[in-house]
């Protein structure tokens, strides 16, 4: 993999005009923690010009953030509403403005779709309406196999957007949730797509992995493919490398995989266009999880 690295830094504005700010200092922490839960983004821009800065403050509505390698993995790491603008003066000469945002809220909070359709569409038509409809236009992700019922009558649609989209998901024993500004609808019994991601010393993984409750964490350059998803994705890691679990007295231990794979559950992308830090921290959850370490002690007798 070649270390040269390749990235793009987006503010868009509530035109869906983009304003590239690559070619400043930028820095970036972005979490994301769990189909379930919100998606934060922590950017910060060095040294802006006054007009500029205040053009962002005022109009800035998204921020967009591509990162990777020149020959290697490069792509989407984050797409989130702006929900607070700081600005700060790190030092004599530096100013920052830092951009405090959240994964999906105007896909999720505040916005209303109103219309109308005929009988005989079936779900998957549904979900395409709401996203021709909705004022804020959004991306469709994974989608599983859903019901192939139809409408017997016309319906109006009037409401947030997300109240279809969990209803549907309901009727589907799916979830619903939003990743990089996409919708996604995924059943926890769809097979995950492609094969585990490997990673090595030689392969990325930067430090010591860390045996933790039900899993493995560990740190590797930066990599763009590591999505937070239902299912889960995969990555395997040689059990080798990971540092055993100190236990606190009292705590039953755990089991890494037999085989090495883990289940993405928590993701965070750090970087810093003319720094140092340019890796992702991955946590990943065994298959088995909590094995007591004598199952067959437990049940014995003192007599």
């Amino acid at each position: 993999m070649s270390y040269l690295r390749k990235y793009q830094i987006l503010i868009v504005n509530g035109e869906n005009k983009a304003l590239d700010v690559s070619n400043l200092r930028c820095t970036f922490k972005i979490e994301k923690m769990g189909i379930q839960a919100i998606n934060f983004g922590e950017i910060s821009i060095y040294n802006l010009t006054g007009n500029t800065e205040s053009a962002i403050i005022e109009e800035g509505m998204r921020v967009i953030v591509n990162a990777g390698y020149e020959d290697g993995t490069y792509g989407k790491i984050f797409d989130g509403d702006i929900f607070q603008p700081l600005r700060d003066r790190e030092n004599v000469v530096d100013y920052k403005l830092t951009l405090h945002c959240i994964d999906g809220d105007s896909l999720l909070n505040g916005k209303i779709v109103k219309f109308t359709v005929n009988s005989g569409i079936n779900q998957r038509g549904m979900i395409d309406q709401i996203v021709n409809q909705a004022y804020t236009p959004f991306e469709v992700g994974t989608i599983t196999d859903l019901d192939s019922k139809v409408l017997p009558r016309g319906k109006v649609f009037f409401g947030e957007p997300k109240k279809y989209f969990r209803l549907i998901a309901q009727d589907n024993n799916a979830q619903f949730y939003v990743n990089d500004g996409q919708i996604h609808i995924s059943n926890i019994t769809d097979i995950a797509a492609g094969e585990a991601i490997v990673y090595s010393p030689q392969n990325g993984i930067i430090g010591t992995p860390t045996q933790i409750d039900n899993g493995a964490s560990f740190k590797v350059l930066l990599d763009s493919r590591i999505k937070i998803s239902n299912p889960p994705m995969l990555v395997k890691i040689d059990n080798s490398y990971i540092r055993t679990q100190k236990l606190t007295y009292g705590q039953l231990p755990t089991m890494l995989d037999k085989d090495g794979i883990y289940k993405v559950s928590k993701v965070v992308h750090t970087g810093d266009t003319r720094g140092q830090d340019w890796y992702t921290e991955i946590t990943g959850i065994s298959s088995p999880g909590k094995i007591p370490l004598m199952l067959d002690t437990i049940n014995m007798s003192p007599n």
